[in-house]
């Protein structure tokens, strides 16, 4: 079964409405009852947190979903769902698409009461090409949409199509250097990584690339779960986010990244500068075929740099 453009609008929508529907719930819940639980996942805090507000908001989004699941035959593989120990034999392998979902990325902001958490939707072929892509940020009220089909792409921000501007978005040439017109550069990281060894080196070789352009000023910013990372790379541009690799299980999930992997893969059809890969410049492996975990390749999202300047090996 190959979905064609009518069928990938209207799974938008219904993505959209499921987004929105757990967005609402996400922000009218009382704090005061906010409880906070564990989970013996991944390898760190962020991914061993879990509230009842991440269980309902995925229940929320599955039942929203429920229609196009049973008539389109999707997969499904949802943050609070998701067993590692079965993740090699998850009906992800095999069918021909999958809702990928994250119904509260960031649970640690979210407790904390800080912006930086998502809901997040995807829908992810069996190849592992992200196709649709919904974002909305509770805190601001931002939603974003895409498609991820060749010349049918589109992303959309707040219901008007969204295209990052040239000039904001196409470093100039003067000779052979490549000059961007930013006096500072913001790199998103995760906040658990400042405690990694890797983390003073990868500054560095931050800053000596940001030399090579003319940027002199270097903006780090750790508060955000991985959604939030990622669209706050399009917002603050020029900008990048990293995650590098790791033996440990972790650095991220396939509901981390898939979404919006589809809204920067949309924006490239668009010409707009923007990239996203793991940390080789290699497409994410988003049905990695024996995990639901990224560690393996790590991730690597900009815009405004070209990515073999900016790769950290």
């Amino acid at each position: 079964m190959q979905l064609n453009n009518a069928e990938l609008e209207q799974l938008l929508q219904l993505a959209t409405k499921a987004a929105l529907a757990a967005g609402e719930y996400i922000t009218q819940f009382d704090r005061t009852l906010l409880e906070v639980d564990s989970k013996c996942v991944g390898s760190s805090l962020s991914a061993q947190v879990v509230t009842q507000v991440d269980l309902d908001s995925q229940a929320l989004i599955l039942s929203v979903l429920a229609p196009s699941i049973k008539y389109y035959n999707l997969g499904v593989l949802s943050e609070e769902n998701a067993d590692e120990a079965q993740a090699a034999h998850h009906e992800r392998l095999t069918s021909e698409y999958f809702w990928c979902i994250d119904p509260l990325d960031g649970t640690l902001p979210f407790i904390e009461n800080i912006p930086g958490y998502a809901v997040s939707i995807a829908l992810v072929s069996k190849s592992g090409k992200p196709l649709i892509g919904v974002v909305f940020n509770p805190p601001s009220g931002d939603l974003y949409q895409a498609i991820n089909d060749g010349s049918n792409s589109k992303v959309v921000k707040n219901g008007q199509p969204w295209l990052l501007q040239p000039s904001d978005t196409l470093p100039e040439q003067e000779g052979k250097t490549l000059i961007i017109s930013s006096d500072v550069f913001t790199l998103f990281i995760d906040r658990s990584f400042s405690q990694d060894p890797r983390y003073n080196p990868l500054l560095e070789a931050v800053a000596e690339q940001l030399k090579l352009v003319g940027i002199r000023s270097l903006e780090v910013i750790n508060t955000s779960g991985a959604v939030m990372n990622a669209i706050g790379v399009l917002e603050n541009a020029p900008a990048a986010y990293i995650k590098l690799p790791k033996p440990q299980k972790g650095g991220g999930s396939l509901w981390d990244f898939s979404a919006t992997a589809a809204i920067f893969e949309a924006l490239i059809q668009s010409g707009s500068a923007v990239a996203v890969s793991n940390i080789h410049g290699a497409p994410l492996d988003l049905n990695r075929k024996d995990s639901n975990y990224m560690n393996h390749e790590g991730v690597f999202y900009s815009v405004n740099l070209p990515l073999n300047s900016f790769i950290y090996r």
